[in-house]
């Protein structure tokens, strides 16, 4: 009884897992990849989803052990570069410093607007004013900034 429920988990983790939906990664590809004449058969993209998963998994597991060398429990983007660097994905480690960079550059134009239309006395209505400082924490978050990179 205890060995069914151990196995109808374990296969519940493995959809999840690998259940990255395929018009994201077609999507993905379509954006990316020039295929000319060329078609991707839905098995292909399926398998694709799953070295996706699974590259995720790698990284996320590398990211992990900088975390518990530093005797952390959030993972922080340079985590998730650091695990890129180790693995040797220097391609993939390059653009996305490049592409952080860029995001972070435009996060401080934001924030040098804002700043500026607060000082003329621009302020929010309460309501906006809160709204306002849940965006801004959402925009300062690392993971918030890795993911723009990706976009």
């Amino acid at each position: 009884m205890e060995e069914q429920e151990s196995a109808e988990n374990i296969n519940m983790i493995k959809e999840t897992i690998f259940g990255l939906p395929n018009s994201v990664i077609l999507k993905i590809i379509h954006n990316n990849i020039n295929l000319k004449n060329y078609k991707i058969r839905k098995e292909a993209v399926t398998t694709l989803g799953r070295c996706l998963s699974m590259f995720i998994l790698y990284i996320t597991d590398g990211a992990l052990e900088h975390c518990e060398g530093e005797k952390r429990n959030t993972i922080f983007v340079r985590d998730i570069l650091n695990s890129l660097d180790d693995s040797l994905f220097l391609d993939i480690y390059d653009e996305l410093k490049r592409q952080i960079a860029i995001q972070e550059e435009i996060h401080k134009k934001e924030s040098a607007k804002e700043a500026k239309s607060a000082a003329k006395g621009d302020t929010p209505s309460g309501a906006d004013n809160a709204q306002g400082e849940t965006n801004q924490v959402n925009k300062q978050d690392d993971l918030d900034i890795l993911l723009q990179a990706l976009e």
